[in-house]
């Protein structure tokens, strides 16, 4: 957790007698290793623990299997077919992101075009996330940046091309839409190599998914 060095400074100067809350979208070791290191006979509570998905039940989630040399068409067409709607690409790097921005925009994409990575100024960074939070027909190419601590309104898909590391960062993206009780799609890609270990990991996880195939 990268923000766990900072989080014991400050308790380190908090007043020994407090009552302390701590709240995490996801459970993970390293949440619950500094709950042991700030806590003192924590009580643990997880709205998840006796639910039937970890996921949103307004939440539509799906797959399908892909070819690494069929992607860019599979995503030229997904965006063609829904220009009219707010989508979020997660891929796997910056270098990523910055290839599909670049392609899109070369080609004249039929709705707009926004990239969200960790290699842009942090005033960069805002003015992008403000324009793809007051667009409603548009594309945000991202990398896991986007994943965790921003909350963008009335996403429609959630497109995850490439595949995450595990299931906790699927959740974390799926998650950026059906959000507040409202309606949501997201799509996994996967390569034929990475279907069988990551279907694993979101079925351990509770996270219903369905195989959808892509049409010829």
């Amino acid at each position: 957790m990268g923000f766990e060095k900072d989080m014991n400074n400050i308790i380190e100067n908090l007043p020994l007698k407090r009552q302390t809350l701590l709240f995490s979208a996801t459970q993970t070791k390293s949440v619950k290793d500094l709950a042991r290191l700030s806590l003192k006979d924590p009580k643990y509570i997880s709205v998840h623990e006796h639910a039937k998905h970890s996921t949103p039940d307004g939440l539509t989630q799906s797959f399908l299997v892909c070819e690494l040399h069929d992607k860019l068409a599979l995503l030229w067409s997904f965006v063609k077919n829904h220009r009219k709607q707010k989508v979020l690409v997660f891929l796997s790097s910056c270098k990523q992101v910055k290839y599909m921005n670049e392609i899109f925009c070369k080609l004249r994409a039929p709705t707009a075009i926004l990239a969200l990575h960790g290699g842009l100024h942090q005033l960069k960074r805002m003015e992008v996330y403000r324009s793809f939070t007051n667009k409603q027909n548009v594309v945000l190419f991202a990398t896991d940046i986007a994943a965790r601590g921003l909350d963008f309104p009335e996403v429609n898909w959630v497109l995850q091309l490439d595949c995450p590391e595990d299931a906790v960062t699927y959740i974390h993206r799926a998650g950026r839409t059906a959000r507040y009780q409202m309606g949501g799609e997201s799509l996994l890609v996967l390569l034929p190599s990475e279907k069988e270990a990551m279907l694993k990991r979101l079925e351990e996880r509770k996270i219903p998914i369905n195989e959808i195939k892509v049409n010829p």
